[in-house]
């Protein structure tokens, strides 16, 4: 009788020592890009911040405080080009009012990016001018018409998109007049695509090379559709 006494006492006595154990801690996931891309921000690694808000866009490419947080690390490395794409961005795509939107647009307008809010169509047509002659800006219009059928006439209204090459996460969106034209006038340096679809087969598919101060001017029409001329062919 006395052995299983003394086990019973000694089972309770390993019981007792395993609960005075520390608990081994669970393991800890890897911070995500994004509140990293913030933390770095705070901190002013702007340049680290620029980096993770890159990988973490890529991943989450309709995140307007991603955007927001691109674009501010930009314009404090003085990465104009892309400060004025992403700033762009959350003014388009935000919601009006917002904090992220308002400051967007007064540091659009601050850079010559935008024109301030103008007094008359004199006054608003004279600020687009300048912010065309901007080197950090240029601008891309033309006029579009139908490709076939007996009427050759103006595409009205017609959906325009100017999407940033090789990446296509960024783009500019608009919709021809009723004389067919379109012009986005305050376009950032680089290459893009200028296209009637985001996906799908679009009727036209041209490359664009935008450059600061430049006004490109690319009509659309039968002479360079998609049947005729196609600068990305392995485009989905």
């Amino acid at each position: 009788m006395i052995r299983p006494i003394y086990a019973v006492a000694a089972a309770l006595a390993l019981l007792a020592a395993g609960c005075n154990t520390p608990p081994v801690p669970a393991p800890r996931g890897q911070a995500d890009e994004a509140r990293l891309a913030t933390d770095a921000l705070d901190a002013g690694d702007y340049a680290r911040a620029a980096e993770l808000y890159r990988r973490a866009v890529a991943k989450a490419p309709d995140s307007l405080p991603l955007h927001y947080g691109l674009a501010v690390a930009a314009s404090r490395l003085d990465l104009k080009p892309e400060a004025i794409r992403e700033f762009r961005w959350v003014l388009e795509r935000g919601e009006a009012g917002k904090v992220e939107v308002e400051n967007a647009r007064k540091w659009l307008v601050k850079v010559g990016a935008l024109a301030p809010p103008a007094r008359g169509s004199r006054a608003s047509s004279t600020a687009n001018q300048q912010a065309v002659t901007d080197p950090a800006n240029a601008s891309v219009e033309g006029r579009v018409v139908a490709v076939g059928g007996q009427d050759l006439g103006p595409m009205k209204r017609l959906q325009v998109f100017l999407i940033e090459q090789p990446s296509r996460v960024h783009y500019y969106q608009l919709r021809t007049d009723n004389d067919g034209r379109y012009r986005f006038p305050i376009v950032a340096p680089g290459i893009y695509k200028l296209s009637d679809r985001i996906a799908g087969l679009p009727t036209w598919r041209l490359r664009v090379e935008a450059k600061g101060g430049q006004a490109v001017q690319l009509d659309l029409g039968p002479d360079n559709s998609t049947k005729v001329r196609d600068d990305f062919p392995g485009d989905p």
